[in-house]
């Protein structure tokens, strides 16, 4: 008799999970993080439970023909664009009450259509697109903040770029946030990191990585 362990991917060590809703909407304000939240949190108040379950913002294009969109533009959403959640995995079925409503966010509509689960990629380069900060931390004093965070988890920052720091109005206030772009980490601490988040505010959509568009994105690591 021969009984091997089953060997158990990074991936399936999660904690948390991504939960994707289609939606039905055509445009929202790019400022619409705490409208959102609100939104949602009406239908699922037991999100703001657990200071690690996320609510990203909605996408379009970060540009047309060359140029970067302001700030205070609408963005342009597509029948592929997806409403996602970061929730514990133990609350799929809990989110799924969502399907079916409409969210009204800053004028705007937003029909909720069916869920799916998203599990975390294994992937060497992740990105956040917002991690608050003060708007008077230049660039290195971010960074060493971002390190320490990341040692305190025990995770050793070895390559990481952040882009320029960008506002968004949350209750009223202005809130300042930069991009985060982590390089070259190990399976172990590209899923730890999916998990944890960085900062606050994941319920405004802070402080959650995302797989980086590059060929891991796509083909994750090879498995050894």
């Amino acid at each position: 008799m021969w009984i091997e362990e089953e060997k158990k991917l990074p991936s399936d060590m999660s904690k948390m999970v991504d939960v994707a809703f289609k939606i039905n909407c055509k445009t929202l304000p790019y400022d619409h993080a705490f409208s959102l939240s609100n939104a949602i949190l009406k239908h699922l108040p037991w999100l703001e439970d657990n200071k690690l379950t996320g609510i990203q913002t909605l996408h379009g294009p970060e540009s047309g023909n060359g140029w970067t969109r302001a700030e205070n533009e609408e963005i342009f959403l597509s029948k592929r664009t997806r409403l996602v959640l970061r929730i514990p995995k133990s609350d799929f079925e809990k989110a799924c009450v969502l399907q079916g409503e409409t969210l009204s966010v800053l004028g705007n509509e937003i029909k909720i259509g069916k869920a799916s689960k998203k599990p975390f990629l294994t992937v060497r380069d992740l990105i956040c697109r917002f991690v608050l900060t003060d708007d008077d931390l230049d660039e290195s004093e971010f960074l060493k903040y971002v390190a320490e965070e990341f040692e305190h988890n025990q995770i050793h920052l070895r390559k990481a770029i952040c882009g320029k720091t960008k506002s968004f109005t949350i209750n009223g206030n202005q809130k300042f946030m930069r991009s985060l772009m982590i390089a070259d980490l190990s399976k172990e601490n590209s899923i730890k990191l999916q998990d944890l988040g960085v900062g606050i505010g994941r319920i405004f959509g802070c402080g959650i990585f995302l797989p980086h568009k590059s060929i891991d994105a796509v083909a994750n690591f090879k498995e050894d």
